[in-house]
């Protein structure tokens, strides 16, 4: 069975890079996935053609700038339209509960985590995700 590829992702002028950093230091760290980090300040469609060229299994949208609601949904289309519709996208960040519920409810997202869960919470998440 392959690893697992996963683009891990920030976009517009959020600053907060920490988490997202360390979600992917911990992923090299754990093993069998192969990570990429496309770095600060791209827009949507810039890490929606990163994805897709790379050939990813998920993309990892981190997000602090309360935007959410608009940026998930935003990078779905952008991915479908790249030519990523079989890409999942998963976020993490400070996205309450009831919001990370509406963004998984309504397709945007695979599922959402918040910033005060375990890096390792997502980690399983990612690992024990089938990949074809």
């Amino acid at each position: 069975m392959r690893q697992v590829k996963v683009l891990l992702a920030m976009t517009g002028l959020d600053p907060n890079n920490k988490r997202i950093r360390l979600l992917a230091r911990s992923l090299k760290e754990a093993g069998g996935v192969e990570v990429y980090y496309s770095g600060m300040y791209k827009s949507l469609e810039e890490n929606a053609a990163e994805a897709v060229k790379l050939q990813v299994d998920l993309v990892g949208l981190s997000i602090y700038t309360g935007l959410h609601l608009a940026v998930f949904p935003e990078m779905r289309q952008a991915l479908d339209a790249a030519g990523g519709k079989h890409i999942s996208l998963f976020g993490e960040g400070l996205i309450p509960a009831q919001d990370a519920a509406a963004l998984v409810d309504q397709g945007a997202a695979s599922a959402v985590f918040a910033s005060t869960l375990p890096i390792n919470t997502i980690i399983e998440w990612i690992t024990t995700r089938p990949v074809s």
